[in-house]
Formats: C-alpha cells, sequence, structure tokens
C-alpha cells in the first residue's frame, strides 16, 4: 500500500520553483492540500499550518521533482551483469537474459528502477518497455508504477527478440485504455507506444503502427541510435523521417546522437521532441547534441536509459558532467547549471505533455517535490543553489521526496509501507534466481561470477 496523501507546510526553505512568474525565493513556504501545491509565498514565521503537517525547511533547498524522459525498467534486474569484459556488453547481455524473465521479474524491475528514482529525486518516469511479450507484461510494469508512487508514463513497445517484420501487439495496444480505465491509475500514469521506426522495420511495419498509435491518439517514442549499427555514421536520417510524416509533436526521439545540421533543423521545424541520455550515449554512441539542440530551439529533455548499462539516478551527477563537457566540448554559453535544471524538471514534463500537472513549483500543479539539505558540507560555503546543486550536489543531500502529495523519502530514508516487501531485497532476490534460470539454459556461466548467491531464498 501507498502513504496516504499528506497535507504539508514547507516552511522557510530556499525555493527554485522553475515557474518564470515566481522565480527564486530566498525564504519561501509552500502550502500542499490534497496533493495539489495550494499556496506559494515568502516565509512568514507566523503562518498558520491548520492540520497540514509542518517541514522545518530552514538551510534547504527546495525544486520540482526530477523528470526522467526514457527509462527501460524492465532490464533493472541486468544491472550488475554488463561490463567491459567481452561478451558482456549491454546488448549481448540483454539478449541472453532477456527470454528468461518471468512476469513478477517484470514487476520488480520495474520496482527496483522506481525505488532508485525515488531516491535520487526523480518523481516522474517515462517506462520505454522495449520487451512486452504480452499483455500480462505490460499490466506487471503498470502495476508496479501506480504502486510506486511516482507519475510517469508507459509506452508499449515490442518483444526484445520481436523480428523486423513483427509489429507491435497492436490488438492489446487498443485494449489497453480498456483494460486500464483514469479511475484505475491515480491521475499519475498515461499510455504511448515505443516503436522501431524506418531503419528497424520495413514499410508495411512502420506505417502501421504510425497509423495505429495516432489513430489511437498515444504519444511515440523512438530511438534514434544508427550510429551503434552503422560505422561512420554522420546521420540520424531525422529528414527521411520528416519527408514520410513520421516527426510532429506526438513524436518523442531518443538519442540523435550524430544528428547533422539537417537532422536538427528537420526536429526542430516540426517541434519533435528529444531525450537525451548523456551517460550511456558517452559509453556507447559518442557526445550528445545538448548545446546544438538547445541552440536549434529543439524540445528537449534529460533521460537516464537504464541501470543495466550500468548508471545511477543521480540526475545532479549528469548534470554536473554535461556542463563540464559541454564547457570542454563547445563552450555554449546556452548550457549554465539553471537551464540544465530546467531540462530535468520543467523541460521533461512538457516532453511528456504534462507541463500543465508537474515539473515547476506553481499554484494548482501536483505537489512533485524534493528538498535537499543546503547545510550538507558539499553545499558550503552557500552562493546561487542552483550552481551549488548541479557543480556540487550529491543524491545523499535529498532530505525529503514528495510524489503527488505523498511523502516517499523523509529525512533521507524511503518511506515504505508498513509490512510490504522492500523493493530492493525483492528485486536482488529476483535477478540472481533469473541468473541462475539463464545458467540452467545455458545462456549464462554457472559460475560465481555470474551473481548468482544460492543462499538468497527468492521471496
Amino acid at each position: 500500500m501507498l502513504p496516504d496523501r499528506t497535507d504539508l507546510l514547507i516552511s522557510g526553505t530556499y525555493l527554485i520553483s522553475m515557474d518564470p512568474d515566481v522565480g527564486d525565493l530566498p525564504r519561501a513556504d509552500v502550502l500542499v492540500r490534497d496533493g495539489r501545491i495550494a499556496e506559494v509565498a515568502p516565509h512568514d514565521p507566523g503562518r498558520a499550518a491548520g492540520d497540514a503537517q509542518v517541514i522545518d525547511a530552514g538551510r534547504t533547498v527546495t525544486l520540482p521533482g526530477f523528470v526522467d524522459t526514457h527509462w527501460h525498467l524492465w532490464n533493472s534486474l541486468l544491472r550488475g551483469t554488463v561490463g567491459d569484459r567481452p561478451g558482456r556488453d549491454y546488448f549481448t547481455v540483454k539478449r541472453a537474459l532477456a527470454p528468461h524473465l518471468t512476469v513478477d521479474d517484470f514487476y520488480w524491475a520495474a520496482r527496483f528502477g522506481l525505488a532508485e528514482a525515488i531516491g535520487g529525486g526523480i518523481t516522474t518516469v517515462h517506462n520505454f518497455d522495449h520487451n512486452v511479450r504480452g499483455p500480462r507484461d505490460a499490466d506487471a510494469n503498470i502495476r508496479a508504477h501506480l504502486d510506486s508512487g511516482l507519475r510517469g508514463r508507459f509506452s508499449y513497445g515490442p518483444p526484445d527478440s520481436a523480428g523486423p517484420d513483427a509489429t507491435n501487439d497492436l490488438d492489446d495496444l487498443a485494449a489497453l485504455r480498456a483494460r486500464w480505465p483514469s479511475s484505475l491509475l491515480d491521475g499519475r500514469l498515461d499510455f504511448g507506444v515505443a516503436l522501431r521506426g524506418p531503419y528497424r522495420t520495413p514499410p508495411a511495419v512502420y506505417e502501421r503502427e504510425w497509423a495505429a498509435a495516432r489513430s489511437l491518439g498515444l504519444p511515440i517514442t523512438m530511438h534514434c541510435d544508427r550510429c551503434l549499427r552503422e560505422e561512420g555514421c554522420r546521420a540520424c536520417g531525422l529528414t527521411r523521417l520528416a519527408d514520410l510524416g513520421l516527426l510532429g509533436e506526438d513524436v518523442q526521439i531518443i538519442h540523435a546522437v550524430h544528428a547533422s545540421e539537417d537532422d536538427i533543423g528537420a526536429l526542430a521545424r516540426t517541434r519533435t521532441r528529444v531525450s537525451v541520455s548523456p551517460m550511456t550515449e558517452l559509453r556507447t554512441m559518442g557526445f550528445p547534441l545538448i548545446s546544438e539542440l538547445i541552440e536549434a530551439g529543439v524540445r528537449l529533455s534529460l533521460s537516464l536509459d537504464t541501470l543495466a548499462m550500468p548508471t545511477s539516478a543521480d540526475i545532479l551527477g549528469h548534470l554536473r558532467a554535461i556542463v563540464s563537457i559541454e564547457a570542454a566540448r563547445t563552450g555554449s554559453p546556452a548550457v549554465t547549471p539553471r537551464r540544465l535544471l530546467k531540462l530535468a524538471t520543467l523541460d521533461g514534463a512538457e516532453d511528456l505533455g504534462i507541463g500543465d500537472v508537474t515539473g515547476s513549483i506553481t499554484n494548482g500543479k501536483r505537489a512533485d517535490i524534493v528538498i535537499l539539505r543546503l547545510s550538507d558540507v558539499n553545499l558550503l560555503p552557500s552562493g546561487d543553489p542552483a550552481e551549488g546543486l548541479v557543480y556540487t550536489g550529491q543524491i545523499d543531500n535529498i532530505d525529503t521526496v514528495i510524489a503527488d502529495g505523498r511523502v516517499l523519502k523523509r529525512h533521507g530514508r524511503p518511506v515504505l509501507a508498513e509490512g510490504g516487501p522492500d523493493p530492493v531485497a525483492m528485486a536482488e532476490a529476483r535477478r540472481d534466481a533469473l541468473l541462475e534460470r539463464a545458467a540452467a539454459a545455458g545462456d549464462w556461466p554457472s559460475t560465481p561470477e555470474s551473481g548468482s548467491t544460492p543462499e538468497r531464498s527468492l521471496p
């Protein structure tokens, strides 16, 4: 069970609202009622809280919860199996282990990833699921997301092993909303579709999939990673997608690391959205084109991609890497700490079409909030808190995470339902059982380095 929504008064914080009409308030009060931001005002020590729980937020900084716009939650259990040794690259490991996941594995893999998201102050996650083997797999992911307390989107993709001539399960895609009506989604989850597109599927497939998605009014997301398959790639082929009518405001392109000037122009012209995953792109693709995309006016957002690479939900660490790399790579004045905080909050919400719901601390929006301690040694002496968070901030500074008015992390520790299972312990045990099954089938080495620990029983 989820914690109840709690009326809250966040008292005396430094507020980075990400709302241009509110700006920063060096000492602010934020009132939360019924999961909604009811009032944002300068701090008043005598403010009556009524029945709201008071969070004494002196010497803290408060900002909207981070928004991740592309995360393969299903393979979170693969963390620790991917590395730099031969045969341990991400794609080899994924292909070997994907067939051995059970429905319960999908549930706990998603819960594990979302638990890490909470720890890192991420309150919205776009679950790009490119291993949906049937309705039960989709349902397990949706249940996990709702049980986590976070906001997000579930994008329905093909099985990991799908051949190029196979379409997504378009019948189940159409049935998804009937099976999961809005009354079951708590106002926190919507649906999209993950497609492979013209460089991975023939016209008979991608034309049918695009038409089905658009007839259902579902937003489309697609990897643009030809650089992984074509040596010397210097263009993403996005001009071709524009000519085919496949770009637009309902489309999100992932990566686009080798986008040409013409590709970037096509993205800007069609108002297509782009999600960059800097840490995984740097490992396997090249430099993300953050400066070029921002300067061209492309609608840009930020994502982790996968925990299997491996990465972590350390958004501040990712922003720190971006600002340093872009300073060395381009020296663009467009990439500043404050601009990157917007990339990780409001820009992400707008990418997912929920900028009117979350992404800033604004009266009337839902209460997706992260509070960090400014009194920690790595943030002292203090200057501009926005710069401090990006240049020296850490996950350890996160004191409180609130998602849709529910407190999911407090005093630096997760708030778990009393008597409920710990997603981290469950995921660890399920990962070990997964490796044992794969080893028994001959798809994984049955050695200690596989990560198998037989002494741990599966819950």
